[in-house]
């Protein structure tokens, strides 16, 4: 009998027990369900713009120069037809002016070896030469200048002169007669044709001449004129001095 109440006390305790442990499990289930579904408030952030990499600085390009062309001066003589040179021709016909030979003639030198084509250059060679004595070199010069550039007539009256200096007087006249023809009113290139004519003994030609020359005012034609006045002998009375670098003819009548 005792055994049996005593066991059926144990029976009432353990389901007693059970039935505890029950409840303990389906509050937990709530619990869990609870938090489960309960929505989660998501905390809104702003989101940061995402910044690019900012490059390294370039220094800015340099700005493009266009690469400077140097231009001769535009002055064109009248002896040629090409713009002035680099400064060995001008320079050289400074010092000519100025009787300074020897540097005239070395700076002339340089200006026909820059400029080999160019006519003016050797006309001036030829000036510097002609007034050093050295005719035959004067005359190759000139002929050149002539040669690249047929219509200048500075350097036809200078070869005419440098002709007749070199007592070449039929080759002068030829020289002359092209020179006045292309520049007909220059005096001194007159004046040099009436003397080429002179010396042939041509001389009702070297009266015409002259007489031109004299039309522009030209003193040494008035004086030659003079010389001529009543002479009909073809016996030369006033020979042109083709000894002298200076004479009556030089410093006048010789031109670039």
């Amino acid at each position: 009998m005792f055994t049996s109440v005593r066991f059926t006390k144990i029976l009432t305790a353990v389901a007693m027990t059970a039935s505890i442990a029950a409840c303990n499990d389906l509050s937990s289930s709530k619990k869990r369900t609870t938090t489960t579904t309960t929505p989660s408030v998501a905390t809104t952030e702003t989101p940061k713009p995402i910044e690019a990499p900012v490059p390294a600085e370039t220094p800015p390009a340099p700005p493009t120069v266009a690469a400077e062309t140097v231009k001769p001066p535009v002055t064109v003589e009248n002896d040629d037809d090409g713009p002035h040179p680099p400064d060995a021709l001008a320079a050289s016909r400074k010092l000519l002016d100025e009787k300074q030979y020897d540097k005239a003639l070395k700076l002339a030198g340089i200006a026909v070896k820059r400029m080999p084509k160019r006519s003016g250059a050797w006309n001036t060679l030829g000036r510097v030469q002609l007034q050093m004595g050295k005719r035959a070199d004067a005359i190759e010069s000139f002929e050149k200048a002539v040669e690249l550039n047929p219509k200048n007539s500075y350097a036809r009256n200078n070869l005419g002169l440098a002709l007749i200096y070199d007592k070449r007087f039929e080759e002068a006249v030829d020289s002359l007669e092209q020179a006045v023809e292309l520049e007909p009113v220059e005096a001194y290139m007159w004046n040099n044709l009436g003397m080429a004519y002179e010396q042939l003994d041509r001389l009702d030609d070297a009266r015409n001449a002259y007489g031109n020359a004299i039309e522009m005012n030209s003193d040494l034609a008035k004086q030659s004129v003079a010389r001529l006045e009543g002479v009909k002998s073809v016996i030369r009375t006033a020979k042109v001095d083709t000894d002298s670098k200076d004479g009556t003819i030089a410093p006048t009548t010789i031109r670039e």
